[in-house]
């Protein structure tokens, strides 16, 4: 019967041998550990999340009618918080004054996700036809959700070979002259975490160019809804929770953008 040497007995042949083994069980492991990550990150890649899943679904089994009842339900709220006892009273056709000098108007107004969605889903390209805008080209089907109390933005991008959902986490800085900039937080192909500056700047094009200036938080923007012909709102807060967004509101005449 014959037993193992101890390792510092062994011959060089036999610490050779065993040297190439060991290296060959790593060699083998880190493969396999590779070929796991690569496939659990091809899976996260093709899953598309399940809030966007939702939206589609309520999109598509819902009629235009039920849509745009939604989207003029939740606008015409927007209208009655702002309404001119509580905001901006007339002083002509083209003057407006605040109620009192510390009376702004100021209020949170909440919008559900359901809300948001109808009116991105059937009024936002008529809303961009008229500011003589639109969407990045192969940016498709956008929606508002949440995640980790953060304001998601979900879009379909599809372009050559590419046709993924795509999510971006973003929160908004209010600047002092009444403008915000955007920071983006997180991004994710399907479930698959992304570099959010690296894919947004793939965006080819003036008008995507502009866009991913706004996203990335090099560009900053006038937050303003449109109310009538003489107000409009300017958001001046925005509080997320899972189940739609408060807009913290002040109505003010309107004006040239800043």
């Amino acid at each position: 019967m014959t037993t193992d040497l101890p390792p510092d007995t062994l011959t060089k042949p036999a610490r050779r041998r065993r040297w190439r083994l060991g290296c060959l069980i790593a060699v083998v492991v880190l493969l396999g550990v590779s070929l796991l990550g690569a496939w659990w990150g091809r899976v996260l890649w093709q899953s598309e999340p399940v809030y966007w899943t939702q939206n589609r679904s309520f999109i598509q089994h819902a009629s235009e009618e039920e849509l745009n009842d939604l989207a003029d339900r939740a606008f015409n709220r927007i209208l009655s918080e702002l309404s001119s006892s509580r905001g901006y009273v007339a002083g002509g056709s083209d003057k407006w004054r605040p109620v009192s000098e510390d009376a702004l108007g100021v209020r949170t107004i909440r919008l559900s996700f359901d809300e948001a969605n109808a009116w991105l889903a059937g009024r936002l390209d008529d809303w961009l036809v008229n500011q003589k805008r639109q969407l990045p080209a192969g940016l498709n089907d956008p929606m508002l959700t949440s995640h980790d109390g953060e304001l998601v933005v979900a879009f379909r991008y599809r372009a050559q070979e590419i046709n993924q959902v795509f999510s971006v986490a973003m929160s908004l800085k209010f600047l002092e002259d009444g403008r915000a900039t955007l920071s983006v937080d997180g991004m994710w192909g399907g479930r698959l975490p992304l570099p959010a500056e690296g894919v947004l700047t793939h965006l080819q094009g003036d008008e995507a160019s502009q866009v991913v200036a706004v996203l990335l938080g090099q560009q900053a923007f006038d937050p303003v809804l449109p109310i009538d012909g003489t107000r409009r709102a300017r958001i001046i807060g925005l509080e997320v929770d899972d189940q739609g967004v408060g807009l913290v509101v002040q109505a003010e005449p309107n004006g040239p953008s800043r």
